[in-house]
């Protein structure tokens, strides 16, 4: 099936609690990475009492509050994995097993590789049931 005869209608395959799991974790690293370089470079100091310029305090609470956030959302998303639906496990358990898996890979290598005139998309990788 090529692209130009597939509808364009949404259907949700990944449950709310994956997709938020992504956003969190998303924002996470971004935040980490922002106060992990303030914290590696730190502002210059700034005469004045110490009780109003506290910039690094704050800087480290909000870095080490993120990766504890960080810590709970992977948790949960390991927990999410073993009870989840079959795509909720797809991040852990990758389905190397299914043919149509492993042709829908290679196809995706090739057409981004310029291999392939035109993306090839395999149907036989969701259930069509879960499509209505």
């Amino acid at each position: 099936m090529h692209l130009k005869e597939i509808t364009s209608q949404g259907y949700y395959i990944y449950e709310a609690p994956v997709r938020l799991w992504h956003w969190i974790t998303a924002l996470s690293i971004v935040v980490l990475a922002v106060t992990g370089y303030f914290i590696g470079r730190p502002l210059p100091s700034i005469q004045g009492e110490a009780t109003f310029m506290f910039w690094m305090g704050w800087i480290r609470l909000i870095h080490f509050t993120t990766a504890y956030i960080f810590t709970v959302a992977l948790l949960f998303r390991i927990y999410w994995a073993c009870v989840g639906n079959e795509y909720a496990r797809e991040m852990f358990l990758v389905p190397f097993w299914r043919r149509a898996w492993r042709k829908g890979v290679i196809s995706e290598i090739r057409w981004y590789f310029f291999l392939e005139k035109e993306a090839i998309v395999t149907m036989d990788i969701i259930r069509w049931r879960d499509w209505r």
